[in-house]
Parts: C-alpha cells; structure tokens; sequence
C-alpha cells in the first residue's frame, strides 16, 4: 500500500488513506500477517525529554528522566512521514516523565497533526497554556489529561505549582473548548494515596463546577521506600469508603468518573502474593486466576483466560531519543530510529517476534499488563519499570502451572472488528447541563 495520500484539489485526503490503512491492518490481523505493509493507526510520542516540575512522587527521584534532550530533526521528520499520514490519533507525553508543553517543537507538532487529521490526547501537567499556540491545540485535540495529587495545598505541596495557577489553565481549555466548538474530552488524571485520598468528593464538586468532563483515579507508584505505605494498598477501609461516597457523588452530579473496584478486607495478603492480573471481564476458572499459596483459588486453579492485544500490529511508541516501544508499558526496545528506518524496526525480528507470542504465550511483561488490577501494591502502570531477574524467574514459573486461553479483546477501543473508532464525539447538552460524550465515532 501506498503511504502517499491522495490529492483532492490542493488538500491532502490522510483520512482516505487513514481508512485504506485501517481495513489493511484488519486483514492482516485476521491472517495473524508478522510482517507488515499497515503503519500504526494510534502511536505515542514523547518528543522532549525535561520537565519543569519535581513532583515528590515522580519516578524521576530514583530512575531519572530518559533525557535533557528534545526530539531530533531526524527522529521528528521520520515520525512526520512514516507515522502521521496513516495515524487516527496520537498520545503526546506521559511515557517519558517530560512536559511536552514546554518543548522547542510543541506549536510545531501541533501543527503537522492539524495538517495530517492526526488528532491528539495530550497528557500534561497544566503549567503552560501559551497563546502563541493555544488555539491549534484546541482544534488538535481528542483529549487534555491534566496530571494532579489532589487540589489545594495538597496539589501545592506534591507539585511545587500554585494551584490557582493550574485550575486557570484548565478553565482556559474549557473555555477554548467551548468558544471554538472544539470536540474533546478534559479529565484529571489524579495520582491517590493516604495523604489526599480524602479530597476525592471535593474535586469531584470543583472539577464538575470547572467544566472537567472525567477523573481517572489512579494508585501511587512508590518510587522511595518512604512512599511505600502511603499507597491505598495499606489503607483500604479509608480507600472504601472514600470510594463509595465518591461513586454516590458522582452519580448524583451526573459526572464521570473512573474509580477501581473496592478494596478486599476480608482477607491481607501479603503483596508478594497478588498477582497484577484482572480486568474487568476476566474469565477465571477455579477461583482465584493465582496459584500463589493464600489465594483464595489455591492450587486448584489451573485456567486463566486473558483478552487478545492487538496493539503490535496497531501501535508503537516512541520516545525524543528515537526509541521505539510496542506501547507505554512494555519497556523492551524494538529498535532505535536513529539508526534504522522505521520499516526496518517495524518489521524488525523484534516486532515479528511479539506478533507471533503476544495471543498465544505472552512474555512476561504482556502478562502483567493484560490483566491488571488496582488491589495491588504494585499498580500495573508500573510494569514499563526493569524487573530484576528474579521476579521475572518468578513470574515465568508461575505461569506454567496454569492454562492460559486467549479470547475476547484488551480494550473495545482497539477491538480491530469494531466499526468505530476511540475518537471522542461530545455531544453538546442544554445549556444548564453537563456535556455527555461518547467515546467513538462512525469511520
């Protein structure tokens, strides 16, 4: 297939050429193709590598950051040529522990996705909204992630950054949202813990009052020993019940939020024992999908059924020192675009290779990510960090005393048989209203 996209008068038709791509991929899905002629349709870019924050819990503390460098003019113009003609949407930032916002090349970037119809998810931490490119980003946008650890003095203690300062910035894109049409989602991405856990009823109440669409709530990563048990996992009762008030809350306001399940207490594992595999969905037989001793299937537990990924043959992820990564977990590199085109890390040993295991056995970095589950010391967006030898011996030991069955999809969003795509529509209420949204429109 050919990555040029057809002329329409003086204007470039990417979103006939996005669609070609798309119905390719599906039929090499379907032949289970290793290697490919599609590109990705959905990819993540980090294209700097410096932040201007120094959040106490950051993993910056004890891994540091992946570089002080912004994307190269080389790496930038082979993502501009290989990757944007044939991609529906990119997730800019948040896989490199960088703010985008403050890069050389954001208005730039911007920009080339307005021109290819590459809309774009945006994970930031709301300290700049220049106006110099403002307006481009709203027309860009399919979704703004605010990054946050509560509000108030909560916010300013973890962050360094005055909260007034932050919720102008999110009003700002409300506001832009609302004065150019634009359609988008704007959810707070809020890090809990013991610390700020009680102030989720509270944003709830300033984020509906804001314009803010979603709040994604999402467990502390310990990063120094000190942050240990500050994480949910060791204060569940407190955890619950914040919880329940907050999905009543929410309810009531008629606001989205994205809440874990409750914590289990009747039983305190220890959390060498919780395995990081369940999602909503999972089919398990036997009990418990873990064979450790003290969970609840015990030994008796000898199949595990885990949704298909599809994501090897629909995205990649790259990052400002050209990179390349199946997606924001899994840490392995596939190949350096410094050095390789990117059909030749695309079509590597590497990527074929992920292909062939990913649906049929996965390595030990796809397991954990398949199924993962918040009821664990370890949340599973920790698994981009190296695991020592030992855990993943472990990992894989364990593993061969269960059956493991491959069916269904990891996410409906990249379910290659749907005939939608995970591009949000919002769907404007009456003015005294909230805005709904729906998270597909038709192709």
């Amino acid at each position: 297939m050919s990555h040029r996209p057809a002329v329409v008068g003086v204007i470039m038709d990417y979103m006939k050429l996005k669609e070609e791509n798309r119905a390719l991929s599906r039929q090499e899905i379907r032949d289970r193709s290793l290697r490919l002629e599609s590109r990705p349709q959905f990819f993540w870019f980090d294209i700097y590598g410096p932040c201007n924050l120094e959040c106490r819990h950051c993993q910056f503390v004890t891994h540091g950051r992946t570089s002080d460098q912004s994307v190269s003019d080389h790496v930038y113009d082979t993502v501009i040529k290989e990757l944007m003609p044939t991609a529906y949407r990119c997730n800019l930032g948040g896989t490199n522990l960088g703010e985008m916002t403050i890069a050389p090349r954001f208005h730039d970037f911007i920009k080339d996705c307005l021109k290819h119809q590459v809309r774009v998810n945006l994970t930031t931490n709301g300290t700049r909204m220049d106006d110099r490119w403002f307006g481009d980003l709203i027309d860009a946008l399919d979704i703004i992630g605010f990054s946050m650890e509560g509000i108030e003095d909560q916010f300013e203690f973890m962050r360094g950054f005055k909260f007034r300062f932050f919720r102008k910035h999110v009003e700002k894109v409300v506001a832009g949202r609302s004065a150019r049409n634009a359609n988008f989602r704007v959810e707070w991405r809020y890090c809990a813990h013991s610390d700020n856990i009680h102030q989720l009823p509270d944003m709830i109440r300033m984020a509906r009052e804001i314009g803010v669409d979603r709040i994604q709530v999402m467990n502390l990563i310990p990063t120094l020993p000190e942050h240990k048990y500050k994480t949910l996992f060791y204060h569940r009762t407190l955890a619950n019940r914040i919880f329940s008030e907050a999905r009543q809350l929410a309810q009531e306001l008629d606001f989205d939020i994205n809440l874990p399940p409750q914590f289990d207490v009747g039983v305190f594992q220890k959390p060498s024992e919780l395995v990081q595999l369940g999602q909503t969905g999972a089919a398990e037989s036997g009990g418990c999908c873990s064979s450790a001793g003290g969970c609840g299937g015990g030994s008796n537990s000898k199949r595990l059924e885990l949704a298909k990924c599809f994501f090897p043959w629909q995205t990649c992820s790259i990052n400002e020192l050209g990179n390349v990564k199946p997606c924001c977990v899994y840490w392995r590199s596939m190949g350096d675009l410094q050095k390789q085109s990117f059909d030749q890390v695309w079509n590597g040993r590497k990527f074929r290779k992920l292909r062939a295991s990913i649906n049929e056995r996965s390595d030990s970095l796809c397991f954990s990510c398949r199924m993962p589950t918040f009821d664990s010391e370890r949340n599973s967006s920790a698994a981009h960090l190296k695991a020592g030898a030992a855990e993943l011996l472990k990992g894989l030991f364990s593993r061969q005393r269960e059956e493991v069955v491959y069916s269904g999809v990891m996410h409906k969003d990249y379910d290659p048989e749907a005939e939608t795509l995970p591009i949000v529509k919002r769907v404007a209420a009456s003015s005294c209203e909230s805005v709904k949204e729906e998270t597909a429109v038709e192709v």
